[in-house]
């Protein structure tokens, strides 16, 4: 199809219409920021409807916790203004409890970081565990338990976010596949699509596991590799339970109905590493962190391996969307089969169904959040390494605040692209 004549041009220009592309298109439509967001496929069509829910502050990487924390206040103000249905937001608490010493190592370091950051968490020994979720079965040692923390459903959430920006002025561009930047004298100009082109004064790169491939197209070669992770939805049952919970061998998030998104527990691989070509070109800043979660992700080929290879032949297909990532349904099954152990008393629960998530992560497992060098209208927002959900309406307001005031309100230093270049990075547990 040919271009169009006349680009069309706005003040921001958005590729991703994930969580955290649609929150930094709604705070910026509030503002009067004239706003389009771009797709290759639907509002929520990847990762940001296949999150497990969480929204949580404990168990996160300390340069975390400060977004995590504003972000649990937006949380709040989204909840309040569009509805319950509208993000099935829920303050319940999210429990991790520990059943071996190596467990409880785990869950203290948890808690000091949260007391440095003054959150609202506590540890509950075994009798205030029982009392807090008598439904809970086995011998635990203790739990870390923080009350304002909770769940939430990321796909109702992310098209709640993309109608009030739509609302607010924001245009969406959905099915259309970005390839490159418009360039003049250096300077980027805008974006180019299979079909049209359009003038941006600023763009904003939030497509997800696609964001490297885009930013390649600057010179720029980031650290961000894919990850696949499998999750499972099980029948319902009598609600019983709001509370959240990350246990060593199994996660859950319940859900109104009385069924449960499942995930893996702290203590047991639980995602997939399909090797790519794009896979080796940073190994050297991944193999530390592999070390340090050896057995937490297992390493393989497939699809996505083919992908890759596919990629290197001419023709418009390597813009296609991905194929539905393939499902780890003996993982899934496992997940079940130890939530049962958790609550017995529900082991007749089944599987409703499942599905799998490509997941961008980086060497440290935060995300870069950050204006690119050399590009001082480019943003990169990507790396959320599992966490982009909880933390979406929190980067999306921060990005606001530094497109429209010329500055964030928090410190992102610590999500700089340049960290790993630089060597100013630090290796932590998957969380």
């Amino acid at each position: 199809m040919a271009m169009t004549a006349t680009p069309k041009t706005y003040d921001v220009g958005i590729i991703g219409a994930g969580i955290t592309g649609c929150s930094t298109a709604y705070y910026l439509a509030r503002q009067g920021v004239r706003v389009a967001v771009f797709d290759r496929g639907p509002v929520a069509g990847e990762q940001s409807s296949r999150a497990w829910g969480f929204i949580r502050k404990q168990g996160r990487h300390p340069a975390e916790i400060p977004l995590a924390a504003e972000a649990s206040v937006l949380w709040d103000e989204i909840t309040d203004e569009f509805g319950f249905e509208s993000t099935q937001r829920v303050k319940s608490g999210i429990l991790m409890p520990a059943e071996t010493p190596e467990d409880e190592e785990v869950v203290e370091t948890s808690y000091r970081d949260a007391q440095t950051h003054r959150l609202t968490s506590e540890i509950l020994d075994a009798k205030a565990l029982k009392a807090k979720l008598p439904e809970l079965a086995g011998s635990w040692r203790c739990a870390l338990f923080t009350r304002d923390d909770g769940h939430g459903d990321p796909k109702l959430s992310t098209h709640t976010l993309a109608r009030a920006a739509k609302a607010a002025g924001a245009e969406f561009f959905n099915d259309e596949v970005v390839i490159d930047f418009t360039r003049t004298s250096g300077r980027v100009t805008g974006i180019r699509t299979l079909r049209n082109t359009y003038q941006c004064a600023k763009v904003v790169v939030a497509s997800g596991i696609g964001s490297r491939r885009l930013l390649a197209k600057l010179s720029y070669n980031l650290p961000v590799q894919n990850i696949r992770s499998s999750v499972g939805l099980t029948t319902a049952t009598t609600p019983f339970t709001q509370i959240a919970m990350w246990a060593p061998t199994a996660a859950y998030r319940p859900r109104p109905d009385g069924s449960f998104i499942i995930g893996n527990g702290y203590r047991n691989a639980g995602t997939d590493y399909d090797l790519t070509l794009q896979a080796f070109t940073n190994l050297r800043y991944f193999l530390p962190a592999l070390k340090q979660n050896k057995g937490l992700l297992r390493i393989g080929f497939g699809r996505d391996t083919i992908r890759s290879l596919t990629d290197l032949l001419p023709g418009k297909g390597k813009h296609s969307p991905l194929s539905e990532p393939a499902t780890n349904i003996a993982k899934v099954k496992q997940n079940l089969a130890e939530f049962r152990v958790l609550f017995p008393h529900v082991r007749d629960l089944t599987l409703a169904n499942s599905w799998a998530g490509r997941i961008d992560t980086t060497p440290d497992l935060i995300p870069i959040i950050d204006r690119l060098h050399g590009y001082d209208n480019v943003y990169a927002l990507c790396g959320f390494s599992g966490h982009g959900f909880a933390l979406g309406p929190v980067v999306g307001k921060q990005m606001s605040k530094w497109i429209v005031d010329g500055a964030p309100s928090l410190d992102l230093s610590k999500f700089k692209s340049s960290r790993f270049t630089d060597g100013d990075y630090e290796i932590v547990k998957a969380a």
